[in-house]
């Protein structure tokens, strides 16, 4: 029995979810890189025989607090299956929930699915009402990661009924929380109040005063977010603040006062009382003294506040320093948290745009050609570094953008009449930076950030639809908003080549696409498209002894529709290279692509095949004959070796396709190559039809024969002629093609 009360108090403990009211109390994260490291010594030197269940217990809890998942879950899987002859069944309910806890924090959304229902039916058949509602409030955490919020709500509200029966106060009180965070995430306003009013009611009479501190800012830090949308709800969130920031003063303890008077402060921002929000963030910050996790955090809301007051000077030393501190830790906020992708956005990505934004500023009012220069070179450094950024965190794994790509020397002719293109969006104007032979041009556009994703999203549904022409407002728009400021620039430096950098939302529509009322773009220029510029090797392709894999898979396996073209398409592929080889069907297995990839460096590896880019990198594949190739495995099978010392130069998705309507699965698209360690990859953002793409994908190649002629210029030949027939005259079948990465 005490077994067990030490679990309840491990999960009650854990789901407490003060993680986003008051921040890891570690002053010094370390970065997902190294940490990656430090587990995998922590898993290979793991001894689980020798030791008891409870020590067993003990460890997996021990590691989980610390980050280390993976850990955790080799020792809790150990004592789930070798040892379960000796747990009890309230025992063994506690550890799968453990384990989908584990899984959901590492994004395994399907294993966290899995022991989450292993947990909630075993808890069923015990009737145990504690053990049921802890199982239900996990439940309820997972449906919210999952976005099914009306699910999530039920399970919540069974947690919620049992821990009231139960006068399990502290779980009562953690699903009522949770149920005011699923309510803001449906922007339920009026119900997501009401539930906080619950829940400050039962805090208040509950429990003692250090963990009422704790309760109370996590309340409040929700009361804030409700906030920005009811401004009625101010009195309510200003006392609940107060009376935390009362409590820890009482208590002399520097975090907790620093979080309250800075989430004060913050209050007052949102109501533009900027002067007591400023003396209340010094306050904050002047407390946070070594606790780097919140100097950012405040460093930041004082960046926002000199803003608002049209302080540019001020503001800019503000995110400058918030930046300083928030880079180290960055990996480590996420840590822990289920939803990492809005920890990104909510916490990290508006830093990183703040400072960008201000150093744009600087640059639109200096006259100084100089001075603009650099301030403008420093806001798309900022920009890279949150690229960089963006893509740890989608494949949370801060390693995979430090690969090393065979160092190739480029000729400055290369990129003569190549523009990289960075269009900026900011919550009040569009910046459109372009960058033309070592000098960058600044146009401000004004349109807000909400007027652009909703035509952005507008043309990305209206260019699916294959029967209409709707897309073309949309398209027509977005030209005259991303395109036609900069005409005059492109044709003085006589640009022939874009290089995208898309922002956001703009990372799910194909540029080639938009029209001018004339012509498409593509009809103009070469487009390419990557992520991030530092981390693309622009290099030509050496066209010479081109070697080729040509993977194929034609037949209907594992429930998805058989692509009958791929023959052709691998077929006509393969006639073009002097050195290629086939794996079709059958022989396109996991095995098999290993063996080959080991025999000989092929330059290009090409994949006809069924492919997934999801919103959650776990869930990204592509599809074999028996299996599915992740994307960690993957750029397992394309890194150096002993018999790969050569990167791979272009890696080629047929028959792929993104989550529609989904930026981070684009942005997962968009990573792609850079995860697999290639220089350059070609797929597309949503599913055409394999007649189409055999057609492309073998034009394509053949215009590559040319070594007269770019990737990027390839690609637009392919499409120019696909365009051209009439089935597929619509931008739907030619326009989702990308090149993405290295363009030469």
């Amino acid at each position: 029995m005490k077994l067990l009360h030490l679990f309840i108090f491990i999960i009650s403990l854990y789901w407490l979810n003060v993680g986003q009211a008051v921040a890891s109390e570690q002053d010094e994260t370390v970065g997902s890189c190294s940490m990656a490291l430090q587990e995998k010594r922590l898993i290979e030197n793991l001894d689980l025989e020798q030791s008891e269940e409870q020590i067993l217990i003990e460890q997996a809890t021990r590691l989980q607090a610390q980050g280390y998942y993976a850990a955790s879950i080799k020792v809790l899987r150990y004592l789930v299956g070798t040892k379960a002859d000796n747990l009890s069944s309230e025992q063994k309910i506690l550890l799968h929930s453990r384990l989908g806890d584990a899984y959901l924090a590492i994004q395994q959304l399907d294993n966290a699915q899995t022991e989450i229902e292993i947990s909630l039916e075993l808890a069923q058949q015990t009737q145990h009402p504690s053990l049921l509602a802890h199982v239900y409030n996990n439940l309820g955490n997972f449906h919210g990661v999952k976005k099914q919020y009306d699910l999530a709500q039920d399970a919540y509200d069974q947690a919620i009924t049992l821990a009231r029966e139960q006068q399990d106060e502290t779980l009562y009180s953690q699903a009522l929380a949770n149920k005011v965070r699923a309510y803001i995430k449906q922007k339920a306003i009026p119900q997501s109040i009401e539930t906080l009013k619950t829940a400050l009611a039962h805090t208040q009479t509950q429990f003692n005063d250090s963990t009422k501190t704790f309760r109370l800012l996590s309340l409040g830090q929700l009361g804030l977010t409700i906030h920005k949308s009811a401004p009625e709800s101010q009195t309510l969130v200003y006392g609940i603040l107060q009376q935390a920031l009362k409590l820890a003063a009482n208590a002399d303890d520097k975090r907790l006062t620093a979080y309250a008077r800075g989430y004060l402060g913050q209050l007052y921002e949102q109501s533009k009382r900027y002067q007591e929000a400023m003396s209340l963030t010094h306050q904050a910050i002047f407390l946070s003294q070594e606790m780097p996790d919140l100097q950012y955090r405040w460093e930041w809301q004082r960046g926002r506040i000199l803003i608002a007051q049209n302080d540019i000077d001020g503001a800019l030393e503000a995110y400058r320093r918030a930046l300083e501190y928030l880079q180290p830790i960055r990996s480590g906020l996420s840590n822990g948290q289920r939803d990492v992708s809005s920890v990104f956005l909510e916490r990290i990505r508006p830093v990183y745009f703040g400072l960008s934004d201000v150093l744009l500023r600087k640059a639109a009012l200096t006259s100084d050609e100089t001075e603009k220069q650099e301030f403008l070179s420093q806001a798309i450094d900022t920009v890279e570094k949150l690229k960089v950024a963006e893509l740890q965190d989608y494949f949370q794994d801060e390693c995979v953008t430090a690969k090393e790509l065979t160092p190739v020397e480029v000729e400055k002719s290369h990129l003569k009449n190549t523009a990289v293109f960075y269009p900026v969006l900011l919550p009040e104007r569009t910046e459109l930076l372009l960058s033309v032979y070592e000098k960058i041009y600044q146009v401000s556009v004004p349109v807000d950030l909400e007027t652009m994703q909703q035509a952005i999203v507008d043309f990305q549904q209206n260019l699916q639809i294959k029967t209409r022409r709707s897309y073309l407002r949309q398209s027509w728009k977005l030209y005259d908003w991303l395109i036609r400021p900069l005409e005059s620039l492109l044709n003085q430096h006589e640009i022939n080549t874009l290089v995208f950098i898309p922002d956001g939302a703009l990372r799910m529509i194909p540029l080639g696409a938009l029209h001018d009322k004339k012509q498409f773009l593509i009809d103009k220029y070469a487009i390419a498209t990557t992520p991030s510029l530092d981390l693309t090797t622009p290099s030509p392709l050496p066209r010479n002894n081109l070697s080729i894999l040509l993977n194929g898979l034609s037949e209907s396996v594992q429930g998805f529709a058989a692509l009958p073209n791929v023959p052709d398409e691998i077929s006509n592929i393969r006639g073009l290279f002097r050195q290629s080889s086939v794996l079709m069907d059958e022989a396109f297995s996991i095995t098999k692509v290993n063996d080959s990839l080991q025999e000989m460096p092929f330059v290009i590896i090409h994949i006809a095949s069924h492919g997934q880019f999801s919103p959650n990198p776990k869930d990204t594949f592509l599809l074999t004959y028996d299996d599915k190739i992740t994307m960690d495995r993957l750029e397992r099978m394309l890194s150096f070796s002993e018999f790969r010392e050569s990167t791979v130069e272009l890696l080629t998705l047929s028959a792929c396709q993104t989550a529609v309507g989904d930026e981070r699965a684009a942005l997962g698209l968009a990573g792609v190559a850079i995860k697999a360690g290639a220089r350059s990859a070609l797929a597309s953002l949503w599913f055409v039809n394999d007649s189409a793409t055999a057609l492309l994908v073998t034009e394509f190649y053949k215009h590559m024969q040319d070594t007269s002629i770019t990737k990027a210029e390839a690609l637009r030949r392919s499409q120019a002629a696909l365009a051209k027939q009439r089935d597929f005259r619509h931008p739907v079948f030619w326009a989702p093609f990308l090149l993405i990465g290295n363009w030469l």
